[in-house]
């Protein structure tokens, strides 16, 4: 209990720490599915770097996984607003509902993303990525396969 006391710590005090660093003004917020499905939230701290949050379930099992981003534009043909990016952070949960167990691990992450605002006029976009994990606590062990499709709402 003590160790995800100081994780949870530790990610606290680095996300008000990259929060202070600039001015912002954009964020998304969504639905993700695949392997792990959950909830996700990108906090964009300049044109070409966010922060997300997933809170996702998987094998009984409940995880928080914070990733730092980093976005680069994709130019394929006259198709506008495609970007990739590609990014690493940590996770940590509980595995199992019954025999709870705590998980703590790191993450990559890489993918494709599709802004639709200048498409249908709504500020959606929809991302497809990759993201394998690697726990050093706990018994969600190594995740080479986590592959998710996520909706996002901007604000």
């Amino acid at each position: 209990m003590k160790k995800l006391l100081v994780v949870i710590m530790i990610l606290a005090l680095t996300t008000s720490l990259a929060l202070a660093q600039e001015d912002f003004s954009k964020f998304d917020a969504g639905l993700r599915g695949g392997v792990s499905s959950g909830v996700t939230g990108r906090l964009w701290m300049s044109e070409g770097s966010a922060i997300e949050a997933i809170v996702g379930w998987r094998n009984l099992g409940l995880v928080i996984t914070g990733l730092y981003e980093f976005h680069k534009p994709l130019q394929i043909g006259e198709v506008e607003g495609l970007s990739w990016y590609f990014g690493g952070g940590v996770h940590v949960g509980f595995t199992g509902w019954w025999a709870q167990a705590l998980t703590l691990g790191i993450d990559g992450v890489v993918g494709v993303g599709y802004d639709l605002e200048p498409l249908i006029n709504f500020p959606l976009s929809v991302t497809l990525d990759y993201k394998p994990a690697l726990s050093f606590l706990g018994t969600w062990g190594t995740s080479w396969g986590d592959l998710a499709f996520s909706v996002r709402y901007s604000f």
